[in-house]
């Protein structure tokens, strides 16, 4: 589900991607199966046993480690999430989640505002997300109490659009090399 927002939003995703999905528990090993076998259809020519077993799928097997092989055969040592490659990657999915809770809470945005400052929150307080969360002051000197209530849910959600607007170009035109 999550994956196919990536494939919507024309976002590139890769087996660095797989990882940090894993990592922070939003993907299943499904997903990471299906991956394998379109990497495969992709590529014929690979001959990678560890990407040819997370194409066989099943549960017998440690997924992590067959990603970490995978990365470390792509000469990617660091598997520290601290690290700038990851922080790209943790991006991707920020936006994928956030795009997520766009859809299914498109017609509640009040609703929408509090998903949002969840992702927020499970997502370290990212700065750039700081203008359109529900609970913080605005740092613009913006003035929320001389506004009524649906003017201020109105307000943070343009911000938010804003926001992923500007996010979504970012992570589409932004070049891994």
């Amino acid at each position: 589900m999550l994956i196919d927002i990536f494939k919507q939003n024309k976002i590139n995703y890769d087996w660095k991607t797989m990882y940090v999905g894993l990592k922070l528990d939003l993907i299943k090993y499904g997903d990471i199966t299906n991956y394998a076998v379109e990497f495969l259809s992709s590529h014929p020519e690979a001959n990678n046993q560890n990407i040819i077993q997370l194409a066989w799928g099943g549960d017998d097997f440690d997924y992590e480690s067959l990603l970490v092989n995978i990365l470390k055969e792509s000469n990617i040592d660091d598997l520290n999430l601290d690290a700038d490659v990851w922080q790209f990657e943790i991006r991707k999915w920020r936006f994928v989640l956030l795009t997520y809770l766009k859809m299914i809470h498109h017609d509640d945005f009040e609703k929408l505002l509090d998903k949002v400052a969840e992702v927020y929150a499970d997502f370290n307080y990212p700065e750039d997300m700081d203008s359109f969360i529900n609970y913080l002051e605005p740092k613009d000197g913006f003035n929320p109490s001389q506004y009524s209530k649906e003017d201020n849910v109105i307000r943070l959600i343009n911000l938010f659009n804003d926001f992923m607007n500007q996010e979504h170009h970012y992570l589409q035109n932004y070049n891994t090399f």
